[in-house]
């Protein structure tokens, strides 16, 4: 700034301008990055494999985003948030994508991390069920879209069937910067209606 005080206003304008142009341009950038987590034991132990990563990294690919595969999330609440927190504070990504661990057992603990980063996350509901009822020890299964240090997060089901179903809706949410409320709205209807269709 000192050095500008020599310049003429038109420089220093200019520079300026150039700074908030750059400043712009990485914003454009990090919202471009996201990282995809799948979850839970079943994919760590390979038991199934992760077909949810390859699709969503297709699809949003090919909207011009850069995705990455990130480590397999645990069953445990305080690993899922912090792997999401590094996501965004360490490595800079724009979105957070979960695949896995939205039901309504015990161990399915994605919107419970999800809501610890963000406790104003929408968080509706896919299908409801009463609590204790075969392994229900949850009300019900729901997905997740929060915001945490300007990185949206995604919490997505586990089935390949129901990601994919959700794909075309995230892509143009995530290009036409849909907000939370409207961008979860609309998978968990995505996902409503193929159940249905079952």
């Amino acid at each position: 700034m000192l050095g500008w005080i020599a310049h003429d206003r038109d420089a220093a304008v200019g520079a300026i301008n150039s700074g908030r142009e750059l400043a712009e341009e990485i914003r454009r950038n990090v919202e471009r990055r996201v990282m995809v987590f799948p979850s839970g034991s079943e994919v760590q132990n390979q038991e199934i494999e992760d077909t949810n990563t390859p699709a969503i990294k297709e699809r949003l690919e090919e909207e011009g985003f850069k995705v990455s595969r990130g480590e397999v999330l645990p069953d445990d609440r305080t690993s899922i948030a912090a792997k999401i927190r590094e996501a965004s504070e360490v490595y800079g990504y724009g979105v957070v994508i979960t695949t896995g661990g939205i039901g309504a057992e015990e161990k399915d603990q994605t919107v419970e991390a999800v809501l610890d980063l963000d406790p104003a996350a929408e968080t509706p509901y896919v299908c409801r069920y009463e609590v204790g009822t075969g392994r229900h020890a949850k009300d019900g299964v729901r997905i997740a879209v929060g915001e945490y240090n300007q990185t949206l997060i995604v919490s997505l089901p586990g089935p390949n069937e129901e990601v994919k179903a959700c794909l075309d809706v995230l892509a143009q949410a995530l290009k036409e910067g849909w907000d939370k409320r409207s961008l979860a709205c609309s998978i968990a209807e995505r996902i409503r209606v193929l159940l249905r269709e079952r």
